[in-house]
């Protein structure tokens, strides 16, 4: 874990992560190895923290603060504390489907893909697992009402 951060700090992150889809089914040690690749992120009202098109792979956890979802011009939801984005985009770095700005002052923790590959190709039994939960995430989007 990281020398920077104090255990409960660590516990909190875990805690957090625990309750995305992406990393529910995972045991504690990686959620620990997860939350410990994590860096602290800070943003403004009025920030963009991601753009639609944008192909940078990085995963976000609102600690607090508030943000608006925007896809193609429109408003299709809101983010707070708790809440995250980036799943599909940690996995793939493929282009954002939606773009993200601060409606207050955000505290988050980030995590990019090319920090956590590495532990997926030492761990294949992880990636396997955030497979199951990505293919668990589509079936969620395809039949919404039937999970």
């Amino acid at each position: 874990m990281s020398k920077n951060r104090r255990p409960s700090e660590v516990d909190d992150i875990v805690d957090a992560l625990a309750t995305v889809q992406l990393f529910a089914d995972l045991k504690k040690k990686d959620l620990q190895q997860i939350a410990s690749m994590c860096r602290p992120e800070h943003f403004d009202a009025g920030d963009t923290i991601v753009a639609e098109g944008d192909s940078a792979g990085r995963f976000y956890l609102v600690a607090d603060g508030t943000a608006e979802v925007s896809s193609n011009g429109e408003r299709v939801g809101e983010i707070s504390g708790g809440g995250s984005f980036g799943e599909i985009a940690l996995i793939d770095r493929g282009p954002r489907t939606a773009t993200v700005r601060a409606t207050s002052e955000i505290h988050a923790w980030s995590i990019a893909s090319f920090t956590l590959r590495p532990l997926l190709k030492e761990h294949p039994e992880l990636s396997y697992r955030l497979l199951g939960a990505v293919c668990q995430m589509l079936r969620n989007a395809q039949h919404p009402l039937h999970t």
